[in-house]
């Protein structure tokens, strides 16, 4: 029974508290009356104090944080310069601790003095336990902007740099290099640094092969913000000057620094930023030891070997270096290995390389940029693969090797690709290749409107804005065509929200337009006088909803409705009804129409248009060809190819009277000066499908030049037959002529020069041709001749109210309201 009663009493003693006080061991309810012990003027007790407080303090950042709201920093600072050596000691540990906390340094900064009192520790004393902590304390104080600054001002610089150079305990060189570290993160302090005598490369540079792995992290460190500092001469003249990268490249051929080559090949990195170090690198033979580096490196290791490599390719002298030792086929290697990886940085370095042309022509025989845009790879890769067309494009030799078909569907079939950022880069490299014409040529044959006009329906303007720009630079009369076909020019005209947010967006149109008169006009319902109706100019006499091509409104199955109006000047080459000789030219005419015009207009056969070339020629003998006599006319320019009002300089103050007498020669082919004939709308309506109905076997097409009485073409026409027929001709004849088509009016405006009332018609002026401007509106209706004063009375009995709406295809014209 004895035991039972033992153990009872045993458990009854064991319940009760420990209410006494143990000053030196601490718990979070009694730390406050021991911090107050650290008051005490007897060293024992201060000693035993501060060691417990140590303790607490290493047991959990929960107890240093007990410790900060009590104040403990004000105690502890009075006793770090103690004469008794172990109060000293604990408390600059204790205090070392403390300023771990976040606003530690904070509150030991707000006096100067005590940062200074620290500092002076590292010059006079040698105790190693003081240096440890000491130097524990000012690593922490000086990553505050505050503790940097105080730390300069104490002047311990060459303390410093003695202490991490020469001492033996290893923690104090770390705190020494941390410290060292801190200061160079501040550009004030940094230049102090660097300033000072005591500062010398072969000291760090021997750290970084310190046994202790923190010390080589914290040298590296040093190291690499000192080389980062590319606009002090002093510092990279002495890192250049001393054996920095090859001692970098040593521990990299070391297998017992493995865990610091990251960090060294970072530093490498860093330092080729610039053109000297670059070269610098080269010069010391390193990229050779690099390379062979990647190639026994551990897999982990090869991208950030190869970074070095890249970072070098974004110099001058880098690629340079980089072409002599053959890295650029090195890069090339690599995108074909299995290392997803490295296919980054590789097509990185074949970009950047591509703008070295000895380098990009030996890495084009390579064939590995067409294996780098292979559908398959990371987006990345097709990126820079589209970056090496572009660098590409610098040379005549390379851009030259790109003008194939095959390259353009290969450009077309990444265009197609999902990402936005590849079709506008590939939209850059078809702009740079369009300033051949050959380009073109293969950029229609190969589809490639189609391609555009898909794409400019995504809503991007950065990618709009790319293919509109293509559009303008790839713009031919065929392509033109292609993208009436399509819809595009419809869509791109109907869009007004992309019009007002694309700034590349008009441009674009008006390129289509400068290729497709014919478009303009249906579209703009207005031809301005830059505007030239060129070979197979075409006009609808009523417009619907779109505006169709001109295969698209032959091809038109009867019954037939609306006549279509077409120009057409050239001679086929089994007409001998013509007295001119114009065989010769006209078979070169006719080579160079199968090359550039489009095929579409070539669909179906048109008739002869003599008569019209005949009406040329007479009003070239009437007004003289300002360029060129008869018999150059007769042999040169019977295909029409070369427009005098293309080519133009200046224009002779004669050309109002040639307006004129234009005119009446075009109201005498319609329906005379004496109006013997009735053009009302009616006869003219009738009279047009008379012609659709019983001329060249009931095809509906007629010719709007075709008024010859004899072969039965239009005889009587009202303002728009007559417009046009005007304008043709006036393109031509070198007259400056505008067309305009509103409601159901169309007119023609002339630029003609101002003349004096008194100036002598004998005398011809000439007047600069790009000054002028539409001025008159002429008169082919109502007093055939006339010219009117644009925006006068008279102009508008022709032109109609002001506020009428243009007739245009996307839009019919709105009822004149106006009063």
């Amino acid at each position: 029974m004895a035991k039972p009663l033992q153990k009872e009493r045993e458990n009854r003693s064991a319940e009760k508290k420990d209410l006494s006080f143990h000053p030196y061991t601490i718990t979070p309810e009694s730390a406050h009356t021991s911090i107050l012990l650290l008051e005490s003027k007897e060293p024992e007790i201060l000693c035993q104090t501060l060691r417990a407080i140590t303790k607490f303090s290493a047991q959990d950042i929960i107890n240093r944080n007990v410790l900060f709201d009590l104040n403990a920093i004000h105690y502890i600072l009075p006793h770090v310069d103690h004469p008794e050596l172990n109060i000293r000691r604990f408390a600059l540990k204790a205090l070392a601790q403390l300023c771990q906390l976040p606003k530690g340094p904070e509150q030991v900064l707000e006096n100067s003095q005590n940062l200074r009192k620290i500092a002076q520790m590292l010059v006079k004393m040698e105790d190693v336990f003081v240096l440890e902590f000491a130097s524990l304390v000012l690593s922490e104080l000086t990553k505050e902007p505050l503790g940097c600054e105080q730390l300069v001002s104490a002047n311990i610089l060459s303390s410093l740099f003695s202490r991490m150079k020469n001492s033996l305990d290893p923690d104090v060189q770390k705190n020494c290099l941390q410290t060292l570290s801190n200061l160079l993160d501040d550009p004030v302090c940094a230049s102090e640094v660097t300033k000072n005598q005591q500062f010398s490369w072969p000291s760090l540079l021997a750290l970084m092969q310190s046994k202790y792995l923190a010390i080589q992290h914290a040298a590296l460190r040093s190291v690499d913000q000192l080389i980062c500092r590319y606009k002090d001469q002093v510092v990279q003249r002495t890192f250049r000057a001393s054996t920095g990268v090859l001692d970098l490249c040593d521990i990299l051929e070391s297998y017992e620094f493995r865990d610091v080559h990251t960090q060294v090949l970072g530093v490498l990195r860093n330092y080729v930023e610039t053109e000297d170090n670059a070269y610098h690198l080269y010069q010391s033979g390193c990229i050779l030891r690099l390379l062979a580096y990647l190639e026994m490196a551990l897999p982990a290791m090869k991208p950030h070997c190869l970074a070095v490599l890249t970072k070098m390719s974004f110099t001058s002298n880098g690629r340079d270096a980089l072409y002599q030792t053959g890295t650029d086929l090195v890069f090339c290697h690599q995108l074909l290995s299995s290392n997803v990886e490295l296919l980054a940085d590789a097509a990185m370095g074949v970009a950047n390389m591509t703008k070295l042309l000895p380098s990009a022509v030996r890495m084009c025989d390579t064939n590995i940029i067409e294996a780098l845009c292979v559908k398959d790879t990371p987006i990345e890769a097709q990126r820079l693969a589209v970056q090496c067309y572009i660098n590409l494009q610098n040379y005549h030799v390379s851009t030259k090797a790109m003008l194939n078909a095959e390259f353009m569907q290969e450009l077309l079939n990444i265009l197609q690709r999902i990402d936005i950022a590849l079709k506008i880069m590939v939209c850059t490299v078809l702009s740079g290749l369009m300033a051949e014409d050959i380009a073109k040529e293969l950029f229609t044959v190969r589809n490639g409107e189609e391609v555009v006009s898909s794409n400019l329906h995504i809503e991007h303007i950065g990618l709009r804005t790319a293919l509109c720009t293509l559009i303008t630079c790839s713009v031919t009369d065929e392509g033109a065509d292609v993208y009436l076909e399509l819809g595009t020019i419809h869509y791109m005209v109907g869009n007004k929200l992309a019009r007002y947010v694309v700034g590349a967006w008009e441009p674009a149109l008006e390129a289509i337009f400068n290729h497709h008169p014919s478009a303009k006009l249906a579209y703009t319902g207005r031809l301005d006088i830059n505007d030239f109706a060129k070979e197979g100019f075409y006009v609808q006499k009523r417009l619907d909803s779109s505006f169709p091509t001109l295969r698209v409104a032959m091809e038109k199955k009867p019954p037939h409705k609306d006549p279509v109006f077409v120009c057409m000047f050239y001679q086929p080459p089994t007409d001998r009804a013509s007295s001119m000789d114009i065989r010769a030219p006209f078979r070169e005419s006719e080579s160079k129409l199968k090359m550039t015009s489009s095929a579409r207009l070539r669909a179906a056969p048109l008739p002869d248009d003599h008569n019209l070339r005949s009406y040329l020629t007479r009003l070239k003998i009437w007004f003289g060809d300002p360029a060129k006599s008869l018999h150059y006319l007769e042999i040169e320019d019977a295909h029409y190819e070369v427009r005098y009002r293309e080519k133009c300089d200046e224009v002779s103050s004669s050309l109002k009277q040639r307006a004129a007498l234009l005119a009446e020669f075009v109201a005498e082919q319609m329906c005379g000066l004496s109006q013997e004939r009735d053009c009302s709308v009616a006869s003219v309506d009738l009279h047009l499908a008379d012609l659709m109905v019983g001329c060249r076997g009931g095809q509906y097409y007629v010719h709007c030049t075709a008024m010859h009485k004899l072969l039965r073409w239009v005889r009587c026409g009202g303002s728009l037959e007559r417009s046009i027929l005007y304008k043709v001709l006036a393109d031509r004849l070198g007259l400056p002529c505008a067309l305009y088509r509103a409601g159901s009016r169309a007119w023609c405006e002339v630029a003609v020069p101002e003349l004096r009332l008194d100036e002598e018609l004998e005398r011809e002026e000439k007047y600069p041709a790009g000054l002028l401007r539409a001025n008159y509106v002429v008169d082919l209706m109502m007093r055939p001749g006339m010219l009117y004063v644009k925006d006068s009375h008279e102009a508008a009995r022709v032109c109609g109210p002001t506020c009428m709406p243009p007739y245009t295809a996307r839009e019919l014209p709105e009822v004149c309201r106006c009063e």
